[in-house]
């Protein structure tokens, strides 16, 4: 696109800046969070004009901006490209989504088995992609399954089983050799039964054998209500589990993954890291007695703000009630927050910032139920 206007007494270089200034506003209103949101634009003197570079997820921002820079008369060239998702499927049991696209690159998030994500771009054979939660990240091609988009419908709409146990595997028919291991979470697709097992296919096609006490039928797990004892003690299943940097799975987890994986097997989907938890959910009063916690409740360690400084989250955990809190550190773990008990975690005294009630408002306060996420609605499953 390409629009002149006659420039004053205002040069081309003058535009130029302007532009630059209002891309950074552009930038912090629609894409405060880089995690989540690409908005990666510039501008630069090209000729009598400004070209528009770089690159975007967010097109009605995009076409603000643009209306912008017409209604303010401001000559423009647009190179701007679009990212707009494709449709993947996960086809490994825990898939390890990077910070730049490379195997010793920071692992940033994980996803798994049969989760739908969005490939905005590609990089040789890594892939950026965007998880259901807004993640964004690399992930390398051996660990996706770039379906037609009549198989991607058949996926969608096909029945499904959802795995709930800790580890297992799907195995051949034939001889009972392993196809593919499997952990709590994972989607797979539900061909029919055969004894004691289901018949499953995963996203690139391979079928095995799935024993039915290792999973349920996909529309019971997306829809189940969350109830409070049964995140409790899904969180207590994890005791022991590695802490891993990234992780969001039963493979190992950080402090958020954690946090976030107990909720996703209960059915409800939470942002992907402590700094972005902590913005969701029902503000809590507190003091040092922690009088006003109940059990369920998120904690949020850091460094609170003051004059001189923001707010910084660094580690979340779940309260448990009698000053207990479970959460991932070195292992998933319980610690105290009372002086005197043996378990007492002065750290943790010491970098509390805030509380909030997750399950109280789930909907209207940021605590997603996945039966009304895009990508795991039961809207097009059929019912087992």
């Amino acid at each position: 696109m390409l629009v002149l206007a006659c420039l004053g007494c205002k040069t081309t270089k003058t535009y130029v800046t302007d532009v630059g200034d209002l891309i950074g506003v552009f930038q912090k209103k629609h894409a405060p969070d880089r995690r989540v949101a690409i908005f990666d634009l510039e501008a630069r003197l090209h000729q009598d004009t400004v070209l528009l570079v770089g690159e975007t997820d967010l097109p009605i921002a995009f076409e603000e901006l643009l209306d912008t820079l017409v209604r303010r008369q401001i000559p423009f060239l647009d190179s701007v490209q679009i990212l707009q998702p494709v449709p993947a499927l996960v086809n490994v049991s825990v898939c390890n989504i990077r910070s730049e696209p490379k195997h010793s690159a920071e692992l940033a998030t994980q996803s798994v088995l049969g989760t739908s994500i969005g490939i905005l771009k590609q990089e040789g054979s890594w892939y950026y992609v965007q998880t259901p939660d807004g993640y964004l990240g690399w992930l390398d091609a051996g660990a996706l399954e770039i379906p037609s988009e009549a198989n991607f419908t058949q996926w969608v709409q096909s029945d499904k089983i959802a795995v709930t146990a800790p580890f297992g595997f799907v195995t051949s028919p034939l001889d009972g050799s392993n196809i593919s291991d499997v952990v709590e979470g994972n989607i797979l697709r539900l061909l029919g039964r055969q004894g004691r097992f289901y018949q499953v296919a995963l996203p690139d096609g391979r079928a095995g054998l799935l024993h039915q006490q290792s999973g349920q039928p996909y529309g019971d797990f997306i829809t189940q209500k969350p109830q409070l004892d049964k995140i409790l003690a899904k969180a207590h299943e994890f005791l022991g589990r590695p802490y891993l940097w990234g992780g969001t799975s039963g493979k190992g987890m950080d402090c958020s993954g954690y946090t976030k994986t107990v909720f996703y097997l209960n059915g409800l989907e939470l942002p992907r890291d402590a700094s972005q938890q902590v913005h969701v959910g029902d503000e809590i009063e507190t003091d040092e007695t922690f009088k006003n916690l109940l059990p369920g409740d998120f904690l949020f360690f850091g460094r609170k703000a003051t004059a001189d400084q923001t707010e910084r989250i660094t580690h979340v955990g779940i309260y448990l009630g009698n000053g207990k809190m479970i959460h991932s550190s070195e292992r998933v773990r319980v610690q105290s927050l009372r002086r005197g008990d043996p378990d007492f975690a002065p750290e943790r005294v010491k970098t509390f910032v805030r509380a909030k009630r997750m399950l109280e408002n789930i909907g209207a306060n940021g605590v997603k139920p996945l039966s009304g996420h895009p990508q795991y609605s039961v809207d097009l499953i059929s019912n087992i």
